[in-house]
């Protein structure tokens, strides 16, 4: 059985919601952001090789392979899911590697705000 990516969303938003009693706030929303993005990253992916036929390599490469499946879609939609789906990996790739991130409660309602709409679509 196939991992559900919805989990990783599920698991941000509740990590959003209990942060405050969690442990390190900052760490819990860096990890909303991270869970996040995967999550709405496995839902991508899996669309994309589904419905077009993306092979993917198994590296770091297909996260931009994903990306541009959708950014390069003739469906406004799909184009929506690409251009979120690249600002969360900025926004991930953030959380994940810098040591300062300011605005980090703001840039987290606005990543679960994206991953929100990316699940709606693919769903």
């Amino acid at each position: 059985m196939s991992f559900d990516w919805i989990h990783f969303i599920s698991l941000a938003q509740i990590l959003y919601r209990d942060a405050h009693r969690l442990g390190d706030r900052e760490a819990c929303l860096r990890s909303v952001i991270s869970r996040a993005y995967y999550g709405a990253f496995g839902l991508a992916r899996e669309k994309a090789v589904r419905e077009g036929g993306v092979r993917l390599s198994h590296t770091s490469e297909d996260h931009g392979k994903i990306i541009r499946f959708f950014r390069k879609s003739t469906d406004r939609d799909y184009q929506k899911i690409g251009l979120a789906l690249d600002r969360l990996r900025q926004q991930r790739n953030k959380a994940d590697y810098e040591g300062q991130f300011p605005d980090l409660e703001q840039q987290t309602k606005l990543a679960l705000k994206r991953v929100l709409k990316i699940k709606r679509v693919i769903l």
